[in-house]
Formats: structure tokens, sequence, C-alpha cells
């Protein structure tokens, strides 16, 4: 027998003597819920696979999430199952969000969402090409880097009565929409970036950490980054020597659980059938890559203090 999310969710409830609550059964929140953005200024990193996995890995332990495909290249919007390779009216990505300066919530909000997993356990708000776009037009506005903030503010209890997390996936690089997902990052601190133990993804890491520092130099928002290890291959010369240089200049930042170079990775995007396409924690859920996400799921789970109306905070 396979369990739903879902059964996961009630299970969890009833092991603390508590009745599932039906969304109309609950109090009004109206707090946002927190927020992990993703960010690396390289990419090839596994940063969208990584998160997507996360964001999966949460959903399968019972959590409510909210994922947002915030990369042109939709990546993460192709792993969950949504096929952007053709322009699809039907798609209302973020950035028709982020170009609203409105604090009044968004009307239209629910129609950008897909749902992935039944009962709202895992939700996206996708993306395509012409994400671009918004990055684009954001550059001439006013305080683009406050639109992301002003989107998830405007929306908090939307998202606090439907979800108890949202996983924001940024496009590689240094653009606009990133750089706003970034600032909307302070509520929470840091961002969540994903690093593979070679040189070159570790001046990327630098840039970023640098990147970081500009947004505090200029608005005062303090955000710190925790740094997960990805590709790690202990056999290798040149990854022995990063990781040395990880734990001497990163150290307190690095996530505890490193992930292993594993193939299952790469065969999460099928290009023969659109029904082999998924996570790997879906599809291959007891290899060691997938082990080593859920590890990282849930010391997020405690970092980021993701918990369930009416249960104590960091409950896995």
């Amino acid at each position: 027998m396979r369990y739903l999310p879902s059964d996961i969710r009630a299970a969890r409830y009833r092991a603390a003597g508590i009745e599932p609550p039906a969304i109309s059964q609950l109090p009004l929140i109206t707090k946002l819920p927190p927020v992990i953005v993703t960010r690396m200024t390289k990419g090839g990193v596994g940063k969208t696979s990584i998160s997507v996995n996360v964001a999966a890995a949460m959903s399968m332990m019972g959590y409510r999430v909210l994922m947002i495909d915030a990369d042109p290249q939709a990546s993460a919007s192709n792993l969950l199952g949504i096929e952007t390779a053709v322009y699809d009216t039907d798609i209302l990505h973020i950035g028709h969000f982020l170009r609203k300066s409105t604090s009044s919530p968004d009307e239209d909000l629910s129609s950008a969402i897909k749902h992935i997993y039944q009962d709202g356990l895992l939700d996206l708000i996708p993306s395509d090409i012409t994400l671009a776009e918004t990055d684009a037009s954001l550059v001439a506005v006013m305080s683009s880097h406050t639109r992301a903030e002003l989107f998830l503010n405007r929306n908090s209890t939307f998202f606090a009565q439907h979800y108890d997390v949202i996983v924001v996936d940024t496009a590689p690089g240094t653009t606009p929409i990133g750089l706003a997902f970034s600032f909307a990052a302070k509520q929470s601190g840091k961002v969540l970036t994903v690093v593979e133990p070679e040189g070159s993804c570790l001046r990327a890491l630098d840039s970023l950490a640098s990147n970081l520092a500009e947004i505090k130099a200029v608005t005062g928002a303090n955000i710190g980054m925790e740094v997960v290890i990805n590709k790690y291959h202990p056999s290798l010369k040149h990854v022995r020597e990063s990781m040395g240089f990880l734990y001497s200049k990163y150290g307190s930042m690095l996530n505890d659980s490193i992930i292993p170079q594993f193939s299952g990775f790469a065969r999460q995007l099928s290009p023969a059938a659109k029904e082999d396409t998924g996570p790997l924690v879906e599809f291959e859920s007891s290899s060691v890559g997938a082990a080593a996400v859920i590890d990282v799921a849930k010391s997020l789970i405690r970092s980021y203090g993701i918990t369930m109306p009416g249960l104590p905070a960091g409950e896995e």
C-alpha cells in the first residue's frame, strides 16, 4: 500500500492527538509561511534539482508546499511535469505578479497555481521563457528589488491559509528577479544555495556572497547563506581540496547533509515519456541520492521553523 502525502499529514496530526483540520476550519492566519529562496550565480550545480526534490520531500512528509519557478528556463516546471517547451497561454507565471506595484491581494493568484500532488500538498506557479521579459522590464523599475517582497506580503493571508512553506527556484546569475527574491529572503535571514565542490563553483559561491553583501550595503537587509554541497565524490583529489576550502571559509553556513554524485538525478527528466519525469525522491525514493535530499529537507524544516497549523515548530 502506498501512502499519499495527505495520508502522512493526517497521520502527523492524529499522532499529536489532533483531528486533521480542513482549510475552512483553520483559524485566520495572516503571517507569511517560511520562504526558502534558492540562489546561485552559476548554472549546472544542481540547484533546481535539489530545490524541487526538497519541495517534493517536504510534501511527502505531509507539509503543504508551494513551489515558485522564477527561472525563465522553467526547469523546475518541467521536472514537476509541466511542459513549457511550447508557449502555453494557460501559464500565468510569477512575472505577471512582479510587474504589479499594488499592495492589494492578487485576485487571479489561484489561476496561476498548478496542482502537482493531490489536496494541495505540492502546488506550483510555473514558468516559461516569457518570464525573461519581466527580468528585462524590471531593470527600469524603481525599487524593483522590493517587488517579490511586495507580492508575498500582499498575498500573505492566502499563502498562510494554504501552505506551510514556499520554495522559490531562481535563475542562475544575477538577475532582477533573483535579486528581488533575495531581498525578500530577509524574512528568514538567508538564501539557500547549492555548490559543487570544484573550482569554478567555489568562485561562484564567493560571487554570491559578494552579491548579498552588496544588497546589505544598499538596502540594509542582512541576508546570509545556507550552503548545500552537491555532487560529492570523495575519491577525486580536487573534490577533497575543495571541501577543505568550503569548510575553512563557509563552515558555519554548510548544511550538515552532503549530497553524493548520483546518476539518478540525471534520469529525472525523461526525454521519452512525460510520465517518467519527476523528482528523484518520488521515483527512486530508496536511493542514496533521495536519502541525502530527504536529510537536507529535514534539516531545512528545523532551520526555517516549518510546521503545520496547531503542531510545534520543527516537527518532522
